[in-house]
């Protein structure tokens, strides 16, 4: 009886390892299945085309586009833009930005509807205290808008300064729309950049808006080596 116990135990074990083991298979084969899926949804969402915008002229929308320098904030910065934008009015501006903290300057299209502003804030904010300054600002859109779709964020540097951004889709009375939105320390202060447009427009205009924030200069980085405000 003793030994036939110890069989059964044994066989139980066996079992057990068995069972275990087509357990492990089972896993195995479902991570690989799933690792494409989690792979081909990164890949979409990183993969983008390249937008070049030291060019003269750039595509949009199968149309060829002029691009311009444009500098900015009394000549703090300057950025590269496609030949479509202008300041938006004052009247405008109070329309589609009702707070009286809107953005110092407000870019804009024809439609109205491809908008880039710029706002240098009275915030106190130092270069070494960008990337902090990012997540907060991540803290309180997540907080504002727990419905968003959030496609990316970090932090780079761009003209040798440091840039944190985020790209986020955040839903609207007339539709979603898609914001690129990069912060930086100029002379102190907090600027906080935003480019905005219908999501129906983001295949086309993404590229462009991540090409033109990259095209940042900053007029306070010295050439000489000197300090760096």
């Amino acid at each position: 009886m003793k030994f036939l116990d110890e069989k059964i135990i044994a066989l139980r074990n066996e079992m057990r390892e068995q069972e275990q083991f087509e357990l492990a298979q089972k896993e195995a084969a479902l991570k690989k299945e799933q690792e494409p899926e989690e792979q081909n949804a990164e890949q979409e969402e990183q993969d983008f085309p390249k937008v070049n915008i030291y060019q003269d002229y750039i595509m949009i929308d199968d149309e060829k586009v002029s691009v311009v320098e444009q500098p900015l904030l009394d000549g703090k910065m300057s950025i590269r833009m496609p030949n479509l934008f202008f300041l938006m009015s004052k009247e405008i501006a109070a329309l589609k930005y009702p707070s009286e903290r809107r953005p110092t300057l407000i870019y804009t299209d024809d439609s109205s509807t491809i908008n880039l502003a710029f706002n240098l804030t009275p915030h106190r904010l130092k270069e070494d205290g960008v990337a902090a300054f990012q997540e907060n600002m991540i803290d309180i859109l997540e907080q504002a808008q727990p419905s968003a779709d959030w496609l990316d964020t970090e932090v780079i540097k761009i003209d040798e300064k440091t840039v944190g951004f985020l790209e986020i889709i955040t839903p609207a009375i007339d539709g979603d729309i898609f914001n690129l939105m990069f912060f930086a320390s100029i002379e102190g202060l907090a600027l906080i950049g935003t480019f905005n447009c219908m999501e129906d427009d983001l295949e086309t205009w993404r590229p462009v808006a991540r090409a033109m924030m990259e095209s940042l200069q900053f007029a306070s980085i010295s050439r000489n080596g000197g300090t760096v405000l």
